[in-house]
């Protein structure tokens, strides 16, 4: 029995040629019907999941530039954060208590405006590098405006 290219060398060059051709065809209808196509009839019959996944491809890109955005940013010693956090006290109000610890700053907070309490929280982590650890806060009702009362635990950056 000859092999398979000894009978392919065997044919005329039109025969070659043909056959060729309908080997080619047939590989690529093979790989649309096997690689192509049921991908495109996924993303046809939910587009919902279309959807939430391009969602999360734009939070994990948004994470990713908060994360480089991070590292880009001069580390501070703990001493000079806490001088930031009581520097930017300020703005939660005077019903604000704010005890120093190690590693972690406590807060009291007696009836602090929410918008007051943001804004601190966006300068602490942006200017002083410190995020909330633990809050135990509670939400006054006597007035139209929201008002936070409680304890916020804040981590100061490692030394």
């Amino acid at each position: 029995m000859r092999s398979l290219s000894e009978r392919f060398a065997a044919l005329g060059p039109r025969e070659q040629r043909w056959l060729s051709l309908g080997v080619g065809v047939l590989s690529l209808a093979l790989l649309i019907g096997v690689g192509v196509l049921p991908a495109l009839r996924s993303l046809r019959a939910n587009p919902l999941a279309q959807d939430q996944a391009n969602a999360q491809l734009q939070t994990l890109h948004l994470l990713q530039v908060h994360a480089q955005a991070s590292q880009a940013r001069p580390h501070i010693e703990p001493a000079e954060a806490v001088n930031r956090l009581q520097a930017s006290a300020s703005l939660l109000g005077g019903n604000t208590e704010i005890n120093i610890g190690d590693q972690r700053v406590n807060l009291v907070l007696r009836g602090t405006p929410a918008k007051a309490l943001a804004e601190w929280l966006a300068r602490a982590r942006t200017e002083a590098h410190s995020v909330p650890f633990e809050a135990r806060l509670s939400r006054e009702t006597q007035t139209d405006e929201a008002l936070w009362s409680g304890t916020l635990v804040m981590t100061l950056p490692p030394r």
